[in-house]
Order: structure tokens, then C-alpha cells, then sequence
């Protein structure tokens, strides 16, 4: 659809809150909790000693997680990937689908929560009303640059866009630009995250990423909706 257009949406915020140093890439508290809940899950079941957490975690981050993180707070990025590395080695086998499932298990909690008004626009989509194909996309295009619009509450780097594949008339591409501190785990976790959305238009399985170059993660619908 030649009307859709790229809608950027800028994800910077200012960087405070304990685990990070002044202008770091940081990702906000309310999901920073989230993964370090589930470290606590390992602990508390015997999977990891807290002596083995320093196979992945440096001495002055194993200090700072002894602090509750707040909710507006913000977090070193590399914190938040070597807590998922954990979780991934541990919990997951030393699978990356792992943390996409975790991704996914994400996206159904905001879901059910209805605390973030773009996700919880998945429940009342226009996509069931729509009639034609041509509908169909563009209530889809709506929905997924709500969903992109999240990027700016979670992470205080990188710009994230949703506008047409150039080289599909019927999918998307989510683009993430400045995104050489984008670590992996975080972006398999994006993709469980963005499918279980997808699932919600009756879509699974829509969605995969890739690196195309160092400051530059792509997005793609693998089949026409």
C-alpha cells in the first residue's frame, strides 16, 4: 500500500536509577523486574547458586541487584542481556527460543493487565470488522505502529518504525535504527513478544528478526497477511 508510511517513533528517554551510569543505553525498570523475578525463580529453585551467578554477571552488577529496581527507574542494557543469558544457559537449555517463548509469555501478561493502552488496543482490533484485503492491512499497519510505540516507554536508545516491506505489497517490516546496543537477547525476545500480538489477529508465527547490519535489526512478516 503505497499510502502506508513510515512512522518513527523515538525512543529516547533520560538515563537514571540504580545499574546505570549517565547517557548508558538503559532499559526502564518495570521490565528490568520482570526478567530479574524470573533469576529469582532460579535461585529460589536451586537451578543457580548465587556464587554461580558470576558466570554471568560482573561483581558491581551482582551488588546492584541486591536493590529493588523501581519502576521508573533505569538499567544498563548489558545487565538486562546478561540476566537473560542466564535465564536462556539455565532455564532454556542454552536455547534462543527460550527467550522468545519468554517473549511471548510477556506480551500475554500486558495483555491481561491492560496497563499499556497500545497493547491492550489488540483486544478491540479493527481487523475483525475489516472486509476487504486492502482493510485488513491497514487496520494491521494501525494496530503495529501502537505496538512499535511501545519501544519508546522500555528503552531509552534506538528508533523503531513500522511502514510497508518494499519488497512485499502485503507485509510489514519493523526497522530498529541506532541499534548497535541492541543485544540479541533483547531482540529474541521482541520477536516472541511481537508474535504473541500477532497471535492475537489470528497471525502466529508472523514475525522474524535479523541483524542487517551493526545499528540496524529488521522485523519481518514472513508470509502476506
Amino acid at each position: 500500500m503505497g499510502s502506508e508510511r513510515s512512522s518513527p517513533v523515538d525512543a529516547r528517554r533520560p538515563s537514571r536509577g540504580a545499574g546505570s551510569s549517565p547517557g548508558a543505553p538503559c532499559i526502564t525498570g518495570t521490565v528490568f523486574a520482570q526478567v530479574l523475578r524470573d533469576v529469582e525463580r532460579l535461585l529460589a529453585a536451586g537451578q543457580v547458586s548465587k556464587d554461580g551467578l558470576s558466570r554471568w554477571l560482573r561483581p558491581e552488577e551482582l551488588r546492584a541487584l541486591a536493590d529493588r529496581p523501581l519502576p521508573s527507574g533505569w538499567y544498563a542494557i548489558g545487565t538486562y542481556a546478561r540476566l537473560n543469558a542466564l535465564l536462556r544457559d539455565v532455564a532454556g537449555g542454552g536455547r534462543d527460543a527460550y527467550l522468545r517463548e519468554l517473549g511471548g509469555r510477556s506480551a500475554r501478561q500486558f495483555l491481561e493487565s491492560g496497563h499499556y493502552q497500545q497493547v491492550a488496543y489488540a483486544r478491540r482490533t479493527e481487523i475483525a470488522r475489516a472486509t476487504t484485503r486492502e482493510e485488513r492491512f491497514r487496520a494491521f499497519g494501525y494496530d503495529l505502529r501502537l505496538f512499535v510505540s511501545l519501544s519508546a516507554s522500555f528503552l531509552n536508545f534506538s528508533r523503531w518504525a513500522a511502514r510497508q516491506d518494499p519488497e512485499h505489497a502485503q507485509r510489514y517490516l519493523i526497522e530498529v535504527t541506532e541499534a548497535g546496543h541492541l543485544p540479541d537477547e533483547l531482540c529474541w525476545r521482541a520477536e516472541g513478544f511481537v508474535n504473541e500480538l500477532a497471535a492475537e489477529h489470528g497471525c502466529p508465527g508472523l514475525w522474524r528478526w535479523e541483524r542487517v547490519q551493526a545499528e540496524v535489526v529488521h522485523f519481518r512478516m514472513v508470509r502476506d497477511l
